[in-house]
């Protein structure tokens, strides 16, 4: 279908007027419409459909999407997505079924299910917008009836929203870009089978509503003659008669040009009346546009005349009546039909084969309608234009036509034969000339739009795919909700469709909510936290550090001791400062989780580690050189300032490696979502926040460890060689020791983080603090209490 865009037909009001300001505006559309500062009446749904109609079970705004601006959140418009959600873009197209639903779609992600959805124009959406929240009510028709490269876009590119700023930041020309096509019909079967092949698009799923294209006569036409409502009655008289019959009964239409030039005596300068007073022509069409109408209300309202085509004295064996059908694109076959079937029609439209644009085509049955000239029409199913006249003389009638077949179906006229130059290759051949089929319309997906689903985590898996594939809406739905936009006739072209839509969204709210896949709505809650275990880990790295600073005292005290003297005092003070260090550590891990705790803590426990085990390191490598010489009789000379610059130039990397850990990616505190057992209130599952420390990448801590791991290496290779040390001078069974504990402890750091996933984030650091605190407490009491002993 080709474009059919309807201009702003917008309800103006007064700013700040009493009478015609913002109580116009809700009298005129509904509650939550104001008058504007451009003297235009609001969109009273832009807090959302749900949110405005059933405002006591729907309390939560609408979700914000990146049509929005920047103050939509501050004017309470719309919420920020809690779930972080990618952004959903519907494809619009061109016929007001697919529209509708695009819009049932938007509805039910951005209310339900705090999806940010968009609607595809094919345009910027400052150009076109269908968006149902749109600001100001735009009811803008997609060029295109099927945009496939829209879904294309999407499979190469599948965030639209960011694909398109780049775009537009590099001032390159818009491109659309789309996830889901609302509604295929079956000439497009050839296209989907090539992108299913292809990978771009999902095996396709229908979307409830059954479609049809029939040949159609008003009951006035049939009244006049029932004959024709079928092609048997059209066909009944042979030869002349039959073509006399059809050439008679369907005139051709008229534009309001022709009319003016043609018919008219005075080239429409004064009103135009006909022999029953009704008025055709009102003034001479204004520009080009209105130059090539059928019909515009209250100006011209149409005219049907016998051309040549139809005088079956000059051409006996030529002349037809006309039908109505549309341009060539369309899965349409009436050009076949006609031929072989013997009913003597054709089409006199601009394209190529005789065929009309959608606008056109709705001009010539409301002309039809206006004149009571008989009009044969080839239309579709579910569709607004036929509700409009249901129950009237201009009611819709089906004209029966051969039934369908399978063989009849594969012998149809291709896209490119019926769009061709040649009229008898548009013809095609005589089995595809059976009635259209019903079928079941489809929607189709993207398979980036999948795949980006089911790839997140569990916790983050968007509702959009599986809602979209639940979301069903059969004929009768629809043609409800033509019935009530066309019955409201307020703001036919923006409010009155999106009203027609809403309404229907509330009085069937229990069949949106069927929609919303199993475990949706979810919910948040922050973790609850241990405090017992958690204070309870800050209290015991709090007495270690009393601990450690009595030790500190007792070993200043006792520092000229021979045992204190051997062990060096100024490495056990180092070593205590390390300690010490892992305290502070133990204490912030369990607290409250700010990207300044998150770095300090790092900073202590790496140091601490460091000043722990590194002075040790150096020290028992010291004793081990004095005596692997001794037992070889040589001399060797210890230069103390040598071991404290080792100790320090280990410190000094160490903390080189923080700072550049802290400037580049420091560790900040991010959220962690959790899918829980648990649902809430609406039947979904509940998904548990908590806070935790984390750099983007996982390399920082996997070094950190790793570090901690090698210096345990060197520790136990050095006791290992002190063992046949004299007792005074060798710390090696007790570095043993330690040893051994420092690597349970470690490991079983490392197994609390690796298992970390399955264990709540608190739970996680309240279990490291306490091995701190037991790692503090094991130094203590095996390196230091036997020495003060």
């Amino acid at each position: 279908k080709q474009l059919f865009f309807f201009a702003s037909a917008l309800i103006t009001c007064t700013p700040n007027d009493p009478e015609l300001g913002d109580s116009y505006c809700v009298e005129t559309y509904r509650e939550g419409s104001y008058c504007t500062g451009e003297g235009i009446c609001s969109n009273p749904f832009r807090t959302g459909c749900l949110h405005n109609v059933l405002p006591d079970h729907f309390t939560k705004l609408r979700t914000c999407n990146s049509y929005d601006d920047a103050n939509a959140t501050g004017r309470g418009d719309c919420a920020i997505s809690r779930f972080d959600y990618d952004e959903v873009r519907i494809l619009n197209q061109n016929w007001e079924g697919a529209m509708f639903s695009s819009w049932i779609m938007q509805i039910v992600l951005s209310e339900l299910l705090d999806v940010p959805t968009t609607i595809e124009t094919g345009k910027p959406n400052t150009e076109a917008s269908m968006d149902f929240y749109d600001p100001g009510l735009g009811f803008s028709y997609h060029d295109a009836a099927y945009d496939w490269d829209a879904l294309h876009t999407a499979f190469e590119h599948p965030d639209c929203e960011s694909f398109q700023d780049e775009r537009k930041s590099n001032g390159e020309e818009y491109r659309s870009c789309a996830h889901v096509l609302p509604e295929a019909w079956n000439g497009q079967n050839k296209n989907i089978a090539n992108d299913v092949q292809e990978g771009l698009i999902e095996p396709t799923t229908g979307t409830g509503g059954v479609s049809k294209l029939s040949w159609y006569v008003p009951i006035f036409t049939a009244r006049r003659n029932s004959k024709l409502l079928s092609y048997i009655g059209m066909t009944e008289n042979a030869g002349s008669e039959n073509r006399r019959l059809m050439a008679s009964t369907f005139l051709r239409p008229q534009t309001w040009k022709y009319f003016c030039e043609k018919v008219s005596l005075d080239n429409c300068t004064t009103p135009y009346y006909d022999d029953e007073g009704l008025l055709i022509a009102a003034r001479p069409p204004s520009d080009q546009l209105e130059e090539a109408k059928y019909f515009s209300t209250d100006s011209y309202h149409g005219y049907f005349a016998a051309t040549k085509d139809n005088d079956c004295d000059a051409n006996p064996f030529n002349c037809t009546g006309h039908i109505a059908y549309g341009p060539c694109g369309w899965s349409s076959f009436a050009v076949s039909q006609a031929h072989y079937l013997g009913i003597h029609v054709k089409g006199n439209g601009p394209d190529p084969a005789g065929g009309y644009s959608y606008g056109q085509m709705v001009e010539i049955y409301k002309a039809a309608n206006y004149t009571k000239n008989n009009v044969l029409f080839v239309w579709w199913t579910p569709d607004p234009t036929v509700q409009e006249f249901l129950g009237t003389d201009a009611e819709f009638l089906r004209v029966l036509l051969p039934s369908p077949t399978e063989e009849c179906m594969e012998a149809r006229t291709t896209k490119e034969e019926r769009c061709s130059m040649d009229p008898t290759i548009r013809l095609g051949k005589e089995e595809g000339s059976c009635d259209s089929e019903a079928h079941s319309a489809q929607k189709v997906l993207v398979t980036s739009f999948k795949k980006r689903t089911f790839d997140a985590d569990e916790a983050f898996h968007s509702p959009a795919y599986d809602a979209i594939e639940n979301i069903k809406i059969s004929d009768i739905h629809l043609d409800y909700m033509f019935r009530r936009w066309y019955k409201r006739n307020t703001d036919q072209w923006n409010y009155d469709p999106r009203e027609a839509v809403c309404t229907w969204a509330a009085e069937n709210i229990n069949i949106l909510i069927n929609y919303v896949p199993e475990s949706h709505p979810r919910s948040f809650r922050m973790e609850e936290q241990n405090k017992p275990a958690m204070y309870g880990a800050m209290v015991t790295a709090l007495i270690c550090i009393v601990l450690v600073g009595a030790v500190s005292i007792s070993t200043f005290f006792y520092r000229k001791e021979k045992v204190m003297v051997y062990a060096q005092p100024t490495f056990l003070y180092m070593l205590l400062v390390g300690l010490l260090f892992l305290g502070i550590g133990a204490i912030l891990l369990p607290a409250n989780v700010s990207q300044g705790t998150c770095i300090a803590k790092e900073w202590f426990v790496l140091l601490g580690y460091s000043l722990e085990l590194v002075p040790l390191i150096v020290k028992v490598a010291a004793i081990n050189k004095i005596f692997q010489s001794a037992t070889k009789f040589k001399r060797v000379s210890i230069d103390t300032k040598k071991m404290y610059m080792a100790v320090g130039s280990v410190i000094i990397v160490v903390s080189i490696f923080l700072l550049i850990w802290t400037v580049v990616d420091p560790p900040d505190r991010q959220s962690n979502r959790r899918l829980t057992d648990d649902i809430n209130g609406d039947g979904g599952q509940i998904i548990e926040t908590e806070y935790l420390c984390r750099s983007d990448s996982a390399a920082w801590f996997a070094i950190s460890y790793f570090y901690q791991f090698m210096l345990l290496i060197a520790a136990t290779v050095l006791a290992f060689q002190n063992r046949n040390v004299r007792q005074e001078f060798n710390d090696s069974s007790r570095l043993a020791f330690i040893i051994y504990a420092h690597s349970m402890l470690l490991l079983l750091r490392m197994m609390v983080v690796y298992f970390g996933s399955s264990l709540k984030a608190n739970l996680v650091a309240t279990i490291t603090s306490y091995l701190l605190s037991a790692d503090i407490i094991q130094t203590l009491a095996i390196y230091f209490v036997p020495k003060l002993h």
